[in-house]
């Protein structure tokens, strides 16, 4: 016999319905998590223009160029939400070539060397159709050329508002952080893609990469913001030493 308490609990939160179950177990979590991945980008721009923090969005691994693309469409919108400009420049690095040679640290199941190559004449295409009037750059080519031993200013990038980072491996995601280093600031936004994958180990993906990059320069203080989708965690700069 059910409490009153009971009653009550199930009449504020009644069982899913068979519709509602059917449309959440046929949505394709690939999709979903790329929907909730434009959804942290939205509240990252955000929190950009409401707080008016300028500077360049960076992202590592651009692949199919998705959301590079919704990076250049939602930056028009806030645009328009604040009714006034910051002038950025989008900047994609990605081999376009997939991973290439995988450490042993980094391996992973679903992983291959050709993992996420894709035809870039393609992706320059459809990005230049984005942009229209917005200031892109794609910097193509495997990071240990692009961007190991260089600095933000090399490719004329002054402070970073956004970052994101989808690099899945260890070695890639500790690349990109080191290079970013010099365009932090109070403000920025690094967004992980796939933070809690590898079964949550804490030597190895995104994850170890930035606790390692926290540990070596331990004057810049972070603050952990937002999760989303399947595996990926937001956090701001909150200040540098």
């Amino acid at each position: 016999m059910s409490s009153p308490f009971t009653e009550k609990i199930t009449s504020l939160y009644p069982p899913a319905s068979l519709f509602e179950i059917l449309i959440i177990s046929s949505c394709q979590p690939f999709l979903e998590h790329t929907l909730s991945k434009y959804t942290a980008i939205k509240k990252a721009m955000f929190m950009n223009y409401h707080d008016n923090t300028l500077g360049d969005y960076l992202e590592f691994g651009v692949f199919t160029g998705s959301s590079f693309n919704f990076a250049m469409k939602i930056d028009k919108k806030m645009n328009q939400i604040f009714k006034r400009k910051i002038d950025t420049q989008f900047v994609g690095f990605d081999s376009f070539d997939g991973f290439g040679e995988i450490k042993p640290n980094d391996e992973h199941p679903s992983f291959k060397s050709n993992t996420f190559k894709v035809d870039k004449k393609k992706v320059i295409k459809n990005i230049e159709k984005s942009a229209k009037d917005q200031k892109f750059k794609l910097v193509e080519g495997f990071y240990q050329k692009t961007i190991e031993n260089k600095k933000t200013s090399d490719y004329g990038i002054n402070k970073s508002r956004i970052i994101m980072i989808d690099c899945d491996l260890k070695e890639s995601t500790t690349l990109a952080l080191n290079f970013s280093k010099p365009s932090l600031q109070e403000g920025t936004i690094i967004i992980f893609d796939d933070f809690n994958f590898y079964k949550g180990n804490r030597n190895k993906g995104e994850y170890c990469a930035f606790q390692n990059f926290k540990n070596q320069n331990p004057n810049i203080k972070f603050r952990r913001i937002f999760d989303y989708g399947y595996a990926g965690r937001a956090f701001i700069v909150a200040n540098i030493d």
